[in-house]
């Protein structure tokens, strides 16, 4: 096995550009939300509250970009019996509510996009625009 292997990351370009085309979808589905871009070690590199979204949906659509790209899938996935383990292990930044999917290029998961504040479907519809923007969804 190599010792330094060839990776991607996601540009702050490209968290813009996610963010864009989500607050695009939002306006077109008349709900206000926040998106969150979060890279493959779950640290920020994008995030947008539009005027008007409930304040609770910063934090929710943070915690759905951390769970996206640490799990690699989209949120949601989890049996309702392991979500307070999960909640633990991952030191709260764990949630199952859907509006969440990983950035994958080349099978590798480098990043995830969230959007919340909506319902859990317009979330997810939301969501699927900023990732569509990217050619990845």
């Amino acid at each position: 096995m190599a010792d330094i292997v060839a990776t991607h990351r996601l540009t702050h370009e490209a968290s813009l550009k996610m963010i864009a085309a989500g607050v695009k979808k939002a306006d077109e589905l008349g709900v206000k939300i926040s998106l969150a871009v979060a890279d493959r070690s779950c640290q920020l590199i994008g995030f947008l509250m539009m005027d008007g979204a409930r304040v609770f949906s910063g934090r929710t659509t943070i915690k759905k970009a951390y769970t996206s790209a640490s799990q690699g899938l989209p949120t949601g996935y989890a049996e309702e019996h392991r979500v307070i383990s999960m909640q633990i292990r991952m030191d709260g930044d764990f949630t199952n509510v859907r509006g969440g999917f990983p950035i994958v290029v080349d099978g590798e998961t480098i990043g995830a996009v969230a959007a919340g504040g909506a319902s859990q479907d317009e979330d997810v519809e939301v969501a699927k625009a900023a990732l569509a923007a990217l050619g990845s969804g």
